[in-house]
């Protein structure tokens, strides 16, 4: 085993109470019902409708939290922006698609209501790696020999995730409601 780790990829997860969850469900489903086979951007939703308020109040002091541990630097300030929140129910096909949000610095995504979807993460840089040793032998797993990573969020579950870390979701036969950022940063005199 390495004795020593040095690079890392990180997650944040919040369990957020308080939030109106029945009104964010109903949000996300009125912009579902607009239209069928919705593509990119037409499940944006208002970054200043006042149900958003609170979720984007925590989404923005969490993300300036893990923004500040990354710069570890007193002289210089980036702080979050918001570049897009949509909404997803259920199966959104490009959402089953292993992807990454290529114009962001982080991803965040609430869950308001999910009774069994899981999110899937993985690392391809991991899988050169491991291509060298079959599968097959290992017993036990860590993060030294696996690129893949899953998580079932409970409702009301906030995930805040680099956005270049590939993740997908699988379709689901409950019921699953999610809330997303694109988060970039900006120098906050700029």
């Amino acid at each position: 085993m390495f004795n020593e780790r040095i690079f890392s990829i990180g997650i944040s997860k919040f369990i957020l109470n308080g939030l109106n969850d029945d009104l964010l469900c109903e949000k996300i489903k009125e912009k579902r019902s607009t239209k069928a086979g919705l593509t990119y951007g037409e499940r944006d939703l208002d970054i200043n409708d006042p149900v958003l308020q609170t979720l984007n109040e925590v989404v923005t002091k969490q993300s300036a939290e893990i923004i500040d541990g990354v710069v570890a630097s007193s002289r210089v300030k980036l702080v979050p922006e918001v570049k897009r929140v949509w909404g997803n129910h259920n199966l959104n096909a490009d959402i089953c698609i292993p992807h990454v949000h290529r114009d962001s610095f982080l991803s965040a995504v609430y869950y308001p209501k999910n009774t069994d979807g899981t999110i899937h993460f993985h690392c391809p840089w991991m899988d050169n790696i491991l291509s060298h040793i079959p599968i097959s032998i290992t017993e036990s797993w860590n993060e030294f020999n696996s690129s893949y990573y899953e998580y079932t969020p409970e409702s009301k579950t906030l995930l805040i995730f680099p956005a270049n870390l590939m993740h997908f979701v699988i379709p689901t036969s409950g019921e699953r409601y999610s809330i997303v950022y694109d988060i970039g940063v900006k120098h906050e005199h700029v």
